[in-house]
Formats: C-alpha cells, structure tokens, sequence
C-alpha cells in the first residue's frame, strides 16, 4: 500500500472557515453598531461599524477563492424561501382582511403601524411574482 500525502488545508475546512468569516463579520458589524447606538450613544459610528461588517461580508462572499455555498446549501435556501412565502401568505390575506373589515363592524381598528408593514408585505410577494416572471421567460 502506497501511502500519499496531501499538501495543503482541506477544501472542506477552507470552505467552513471562510463561511464562519463571512458570517462573523456581518454578525460583529450588526451587533457592534447595535451596542454603539443602542447602549452607548453613537448613531453615526454605529452605522460605519455596521457597514464594516456588510462590506466585510460582501468582501469574503465574492473575493474569496473558494465555493462558499453547494447544492446542498441552495437547496436548502429554496426551501427556506418556499416556506417563509407558503407562511407569510395566511398571515397577510387574513390580517388585511381584518384590517378592512373591522372598523366596519366595530369599534376598533388595526393600529397604524400595521398597514405599512402589510404592504411591505405586499412589496414583497410582488417582488417575487416579477422575479419569477422574468426567470420563467430568460429560461
């Protein structure tokens, strides 16, 4: 039996450690600009550290060498997206429902927060349907 030897890291732990930056430093820049703003009292540094840790991100996602993100890992997130669009849709029919029948047959009404989060809502799903649409037809 010949014995070989591999030079070199493993691409598997190259992978997991790049992912573990990408996501430390999104992570840190999110949770450090929140402590400076938050707690601390600095709206504006809060906001170049945050964008540090985005910039970071972006830096390791698209400069690193290495395949971040496999099959497996889209998979993954078509599954995460079909679900949270699957569970969102209840939620969003019913509470615009509500919010337009309720003051007519009570006294009460949605507070005024809620409309713009629903039409964000909205925004979403027809981002979705656009997106799509124009991926239906390119392929």
């Amino acid at each position: 039996m010949t014995r070989t030897s591999t030079s070199g890291p493993n691409p598997l732990a190259k992978r997991r450690t790049h992912r573990r930056l990408m996501w430390g430093l999104l992570a840190g820049g999110v949770g450090l600009g929140l402590l400076l703003r938050e707690v601390l009292g600095y709206p504006l540094v809060s906001e170049v550290v945050y964008w540090l840790g985005v910039l970071g991100f972006l830096a390791v996602a698209f400069g690193s060498s290495e395949t971040l993100f496999d099959e497996r890992d889209r998979a993954l997130e078509e599954r995460a997206s079909k679900w949270t669009l699957t569970l969102l849709a209840p939620i969003l029919a019913v509470t615009a429902s509500v919010g337009r029948v309720l003051p007519r047959v009570s006294d009460h009404a949605l507070p005024d927060a809620v409309w713009p989060a629903l039409y964000g809502f909205v925004g979403v799903y027809a981002l979705f349907a656009v997106v799509y649409v124009g991926l239906r037809y390119r392929s």
